[in-house]
């Protein structure tokens, strides 16, 4: 019987990168500001939205989303899927925070278990959309989902001025 041996194991590999490499929220969300700014966005808003937790007699306000938008030049389909593998990153000179390819991804699940993606070049109704789970990894997904088309969600585009 032959057994593989991958230098990485996903599930547990994406686990370790979660639990590192970012000091706080705001050095995340500092990555995907640059990541705008890298595609020329002149806009990049951030929206964060807050749920209140009963527990017992104290209620405490809990950060549920956050959403970072711009208006950069956005990514064809391939360009989208790329973005969120580890190591893929297109920008290998150092311009802004990042150079090796995992500051979408790292950043992202660095805050959270999951991590939607949605691109456009013609308007967000006609946005591309892709993701990260980490539950799904940790069942064996080992591909980075392929881009569907999907417009961005309703609340987003709301709430955006530039979109």
């Amino acid at each position: 019987m032959t057994s593989k041996y991958s230098i990485v194991t996903s599930d547990l590999t994406v686990k370790a990168l979660q639990d590192s490499g970012y000091k706080s929220t705001a050095h995340a969300i500092a990555e995907l500001i640059d990541n705008g700014l890298e595609a020329e966005a002149d806009l990049v808003e951030l929206f964060v939205v807050e749920g209140t937790e009963h527990n017992g007699h104290r209620s405490r306000y809990r950060v549920e989303k956050i959403a970072v938008l711009d208006n950069g030049h956005g990514m064809d389909p391939e360009t989208l899927r790329q973005s969120l593998r580890f190591g893929a990153g297109t920008r290998q000179q150092r311009k802004g925070i990042g150079r090796f390819g995992v500051g979408l991804p790292n950043s992202s699940i660095s805050q959270c278990n999951r991590v939607d993606v949605w691109s456009w070049t013609n308007g967000p109704e006609n946005a591309l959309h892709t993701y990260l789970d980490l539950s799904e990894i940790a069942k064996g997904l080992e591909e980075v989902p392929e881009p569907k088309p999907e417009p961005v969600p309703e609340e987003w585009q709301a709430l955006s001025e530039g979109l």
